[in-house]
């Protein structure tokens, strides 16, 4: 199962989180801007038409420089997305003022109001069950289930409180405390 999408037709530390567990805040109808130039400039032919879907022609796929994983970012009103050169996208959560970055190979991304980790080919690691987790570190994750986020320090950071955290494996296996 796959929660990347297909076009219509063609551990515990501060978290950046102002919009990243309210993916698709953004309305309908917003245009799609390049994150591959300086000026972010509108992609014509993209257009995010619900909340984490968007409709991407193949005139506007040809026009994106896409990394060495083939991949390229794009935003729709608030919300990030990563692209596959076939169109399959997937909508990742802000963090560091832009989409989430991949480490160790994976992304972070809210689906269904359930954070997962993605590869490069926006294919699930395991599925997204998580309230909150933190990138990947040594093969490790920090995570946290029915934590919610503290109110912002002065420089924006905002911090997961409450519930249950643990560690999990690049696998999503919950790992034994360290002792």
């Amino acid at each position: 199962m796959t929660f990347a999408r297909r076009p219509i037709g063609s551990w515990p530390v501060a978290a950046l989180l102002s919009l990243a567990l309210l993916p698709g805040i953004a309305s309908a109808g917003d245009a799609c801007h390049r994150r591959d130039t300086s000026d972010f400039v509108v992609l014509e032919g993209c257009l995010q038409t619900a909340p984490g879907t968007l409709t991407i022609s193949a005139d506007a796929l040809a026009q994106l420089n896409f990394n060495e994983d083939g991949l390229a970012s794009l935003q729709a009103g608030d919300q990030y997305y990563y692209v596959r050169r076939d169109g399959r996208y997937l909508p990742v959560i802000l963090y560091d003022n832009g989409p989430d970055y991949f480490q160790e190979g994976l992304t972070r991304s809210v689906i269904n109001g359930r954070l997962g980790y993605y590869d490069t080919q926006l294919q699930p690691a395991f599925s997204a069950r998580f309230s909150w987790g933190w990138p990947f570190e040594k093969g490790i994750a920090q995570v946290c289930e029915n934590c919610h986020p503290g109110t912002p320090d002065a420089s924006g950071h905002t911090s997961m409180i409450g519930g249950q955290h643990f560690r999990i494996d690049r696998q999503g296996k919950r790992l034994p405390d360290p002792r």
